[in-house]
């Protein structure tokens, strides 16, 4: 994280607006922009979508799209990481070749621009974004953003719900995250948006003081349930314990978790189009 906050970034005013205002050609950034798409909204390093677009035939049987015949796009305010993910996929010559691309500007910028996107916005995945910092006092870090400045923000759901609405078929919603306030955040967020919740079946958390006695507990878990006692805990059978994607298509930060021994929260959704 300290190393992603050195690289130069797009500038975002207080209004989380960014100077990053292009439209975007997509005949320009894809070879068949009939395509569905596959949304990484902060990217980073580009490993998952890098890997989803490497994979072909069905990864999961609660998310039936068909991998291959997708286009991928992520998007992320560090430019180093961007340019990273585009010379991986620039450097590609067979079947994935103009079917990834990384966009580095801010995330309302880029899902505005989707509107003119012709095919399917078939899936959105927010994988580790930057939690905001908790409000204790003096105790909060203050290298995090506040609340008001979290990626995920009111108006995101309400792009990404606009985007899933104008298609006929079903879109997906992933989130990944190290922080339990965060993921029950995101999950009542999601919920609160009209998404129905993907039940993880045997793969559910049932207690997630069960999982951390396995591992260890954060200490931002510890400060948060210092401020919040009664908190709602992110387990029930919205939560997954296992990864949803297979290993190839992780993204670095959840690779890292899984080598450290850390507990993951994810949630899968999807979008109910009538």
């Amino acid at each position: 994280w300290r190393f992603s906050s050195r690289q130069k970034k797009v500038e975002i005013d207080n209004e989380g607006n960014g100077k990053w205002k292009d439209a975007i050609n997509w005949q320009d950034e894809f070879q068949d922009t009939n395509k569905p798409l596959v949304v990484d909204i902060g990217s980073g390093m580009g490993t998952c979508i890098l890997g989803l677009a490497s994979t072909s035939g069905n990864i999961h049987d609660k998310i039936p799209i068909e991998w291959s015949h997708c286009n991928y796009a992520g998007v992320d305010l560090n430019q180093a990481l961007v340019r990273f993910g585009n010379g991986v996929a620039l450097r590609w010559r067979d079947a994935r070749k103009g079917r990834v691309k990384f966009f580095c500007c801010p995330a309302d910028d880029f899902l505005s621009n989707l509107k003119s996107y012709h095919g399917r916005k078939a899936f959105f995945l927010v994988n580790f974004p930057s939690p905001y910092r908790l409000d204790a006092g003096e105790r909060g870090n203050l290298q995090l953003p506040s609340a008001e400045n979290f990626m995920v923000t009111s108006k995101l759901f309400e792009l990404i719900n606009i985007l899933a609405a104008n298609d006929t078929s079903e879109s997906y919603f992933m989130f990944q995250t190290k922080c339990e306030d965060v993921a029950v955040y995101l999950k009542n967020e999601c919920l609160s948006n009209g998404m129905e919740g993907i039940t993880a079946g045997d793969k559910a958390v049932e207690n997630i003081e069960n999982i951390y006695s396995q591992k260890s507990v954060p200490k931002r878990v510890k400060e948060w349930l210092r401020i919040e006692p009664l908190a709602e805990r992110a387990e029930g059978n919205l939560f997954w314990s296992q990864p949803i994607l297979p290993l190839d298509c992780l993204p670095e930060t959840e690779v890292q978790c899984l080598s450290e021994n850390k507990v993951v929260h994810r949630c899968l959704f999807k979008y109910k189009n009538t």
